[in-house]
């Protein structure tokens, strides 16, 4: 069997303090080659320099356009994203303050090409700041995709072209999303892998999760089977498998519950040593770009 490579990816770096920190420690470890990093994260300047040391670590801007619901929510960092994601009435009041929404759905009624532009721009330039150099980009709750009827993809291809960046958008969809693909979905699958490769912007061969959610996880030896399937439908290439290790704290408790064991089981897979083995007996590589 060929070879093949992987990207491993812990996403939401900055979600929570522990969590970060607990990332680090899977980056030190190479049981992460990667992590994708909320810019508008509270505790993110306390994260980075940990990040900036982590030698050979791949880093991604995980752009964020809503806010999870049963945590404190995330907020704009550019003036043209505050006006478009505001809450209330009085735009002009509340556009200093304004959060991002908890549905995803509002989260693209609300987004226009310029305030996508302008907030990506945003998000870039803090983790720049912070002394993060991303090489690609990908998206939270995947918002920018346009999977719920908006999305701001187009410009994401454009941003990461002109900062030659890579792009969270795979050429084979099946790992992903099943073989069974609504025609509207594949068809704008299509027209933007093409736009993103005549960009010459890099994208995965495939990538891959779990998708199935907690309430339907009886079990980590449940989700552990679930990555385990995911690697033999990996095409060769370069592909991504991302996941959302979590710290098991009392904050994530008291705000996630039951719905939390899954981030914990995710990080205890990356260092269960039955995925290692299966990465090994699939002929993985595992690197840290595409």
């Amino acid at each position: 069997m060929t070879r093949r490579r992987v990207v491993l990816t812990a996403d939401d770096f900055g979600y929570d303090r522990a969590s970060g920190e607990l990332v680090l420690e899977l980056l030190r470890e190479r049981a992460v080659t990667a992590t994708t990093v909320i810019a508008a994260s509270d505790c993110l300047p306390d994260l980075a320099p940990g990040l900036e040391a982590a030698t050979g670590a791949g880093v991604g801007l995980h752009v964020v356009t809503n806010s999870d619901a049963g945590r404190e929510p995330w907020r704009a960092l550019s003036p043209e994203g505050r006006a478009a994601w505001h809450r209330g009435a009085r735009a002009e009041a509340a556009a200093s303050s304004a959060a991002f929404p908890e549905d995803p759905l509002d989260a693209e009624a609300r987004c226009t090409p310029v305030a996508a532009v302008a907030e990506m721009e945003a998000q870039l330039a803090r983790l720049e700041e912070l002394g993060l150099h991303p090489a690609r980009m990908d998206s939270h709750c995947g918002t920018m995709y346009g999977l719920h009827g908006n999305g701001f993809l187009p410009e994401a291809i454009g941003l990461c072209a002109r900062r030659g960046m890579g792009l969270r958008l795979p050429r084979l969809l099946e790992p992903y999303l099943g073989e069974v693909v609504p025609d509207p979905v594949r068809s704008l699958h299509a027209r933007a892998v093409a736009a993103a490769t005549a960009a010459g912007v890099p994208l995965p061969a495939a990538m891959a999760t779990s998708t199935t959610p907690r309430a339907e996880l009886g079990s980590y030896g449940q989700l552990r089977d679930e990555y385990l399937g995911l690697l033999t439908r990996l095409p060769e290439g370069t592909s991504e498998v991302f996941l959302h290790p979590g710290a098991d704290t009392t904050w994530a408790r008291t705000r996630f519950g039951a719905d939390w064991d899954k981030r914990v089981w995710e990080a205890r897979l990356l260092r269960d040593p039955a995925w290692r083995r299966a990465l090994e007996r699939e002929r993985i590589d595992l690197v840290d770009r595409w």
